[in-house]
C-alpha cells in the first residue's frame, strides 16, 4: 500500500554492505502534497506477522537499525502489537519512549489498523495520526 502512496518509492529486502542487518522496507518519502508530508525523506519499515506481541528487545534493534541507517523514523507493523503498557511505558513501550531520546521515532501499527484501511488515504492518516500521537504522549501510543 505504501507505493499506491503518492511521493512514496520503496525498496524491500535489503542487506546491510556487512549482511548483519535486513530492511523489510525502505520508503523513499519526497513528501507529495497529497501523501506523508508530515514523515521524514527516507524512513524504514519492519513487518512482523507474529501472533504473539513484539518484544523490547526486538523493538530495540530495529531502533539500533534505525540510528545505523541515519534514519530517524521507523515504521513498525506488529501484528500483535508491543509488549508492556502505553500507559506505564513499560517493556517495548519503554524502549519506543527512550528512542525518542536519540531522536529515533517509531511508529507502531497492528493488524486490527491494517484491517481498518480501505485505501491509501487511510494509511497516510494512521501514519499522521500516530506520529502526532507520538509528539504529544512523549512515547509510543496505539491511538
Amino acid at each position: 500500500m505504501l507505493t499506491s502512496i503518492p511521493g512514496c518509492r520503496t525498496q524491500r529486502n535489503t542487506l546491510n554492505q556487512y549482511g548483519t542487518e535486513e530492511v523489510d522496507i525502505t520508503v523513499a518519502n519526497t513528501r507529495a502534497d497529497n501523501g506523508l508530508r508530515m514523515l521524514p525523506d527516507f524512513f524504514l519499515v519492519e513487518c512482523k506477522n507474529w501472533t504473539t506481541p513484539v518484544d523490547s528487545t526486538t523493538l530495540g534493534y530495529f531502533v539500533n537499525v534505525l540510528a545505523d541507517r541515519g534514519c530517524e523514523l521507523g515504521i513498525l507493523a506488529a501484528a500483535s502489537g508491543i509488549t508492556g503498557n502505553q500507559e506505564h511505558r513499560s517493556r517495548a513501550f519503554n524502549i519506543g519512549t527512550n528512542a525518542l531520546i536519540r531522536r529515533i521515532r517509531v511508529l507502531v501499527i497492528t493488524a486490527d489498523d491494517i484491517r481498518r484501511l480501505r485505501g491509501p488515504e487511510d494509511l497516510i492518516e494512521l501514519l499522521h495520526s500516530r506520529n502526532l500521537l507520538l509528539t504529544a504522549h512523549g512515547g509510543i501510543h496505539l491511538g
